[in-house]
């Protein structure tokens, strides 16, 4: 199962570049016999409901999603859910066991969100979420479940989105490889990420139809 994960895994990361690297550029040169002969190519339209963020916006955003109230409350949930369950045994019980686990989230998430906004910056990438401007359930719904596994370009184009990929994932692997006990390894990081990548489409539409934060 672990292998066929890494593969589905690989491919997406994959295909996230390769549309990534198909879009057309914005600065190409014309030399001006091109310019005398032919009209001027149109630019890029950014897509009239987004609006790409500053670079301001998106650093902010990072802190926010690292440190922010709503994730430290959902790494605190999560980590009383863990408390409840004994997971990791480990671990043992107590303000110390539950100290663990909410160590163990918070830098879980912080890696995540590292990974994430370097790479958005990397790439020039948009990652963050944003309500949708239009009406109706449908699109809205749409938008929401979209937003947690694309990413926007300058233009407002949606790829596949690498950085969240790379960073839901990497964060899964390193938490498990470094940190948990010895018992588990890399193919209970894979599989955690999947289900941080799963419950993000969940969070999305809390944040679409209910409240944002």
């Amino acid at each position: 199962m672990a292998k066929q994960i890494v593969a589905v895994f690989l491919l997406m990361v994959a295909t996230a570049f390769s549309a990534y690297s198909q879009e057309p550029s914005q600065s190409t040169p014309q030399n001006s016999s091109q310019q005398a002969t032919t009209s001027p190519s149109p630019q890029p339209t950014p897509t009239p409901d987004y609006v790409f963020p500053t670079n301001g916006e998106r650093f902010r955003r990072y802190v926010k999603s690292t440190v922010g109230p709503f994730p430290l409350a959902r790494i605190a949930a999560s980590a009383g859910i863990q408390q409840a369950s004994d997971s990791p045994e480990e671990w043992g019980q107590g303000a110390k066991g539950y100290g663990k686990r909410f160590a163990s989230g918070f830098g879980r998430n912080a890696i995540q969100q590292t990974i994430t906004y370097g790479l958005d910056e990397a790439f020039d990438l948009d990652t963050g979420f944003q309500r949708s401007k239009r009406s109706g359930f449908g699109p809205r719904f749409k938008h929401a479940l979209l937003d947690n596994v694309t990413s926007r370009t300058r233009s407002g184009n949606r790829v596949l989105s690498a950085p969240r990929l790379i960073g839901v994932y990497s964060a899964g692997v390193i938490s498990h490889e470094t940190w948990y006990p010895e018992r588990y390894n890399y193919k209970d990081g894979l599989r955690s990420g999947t289900t941080t990548l799963l419950t993000g489409f969940g969070i999305n539409l809390v944040r679409e139809f209910l409240f944002n934060w």
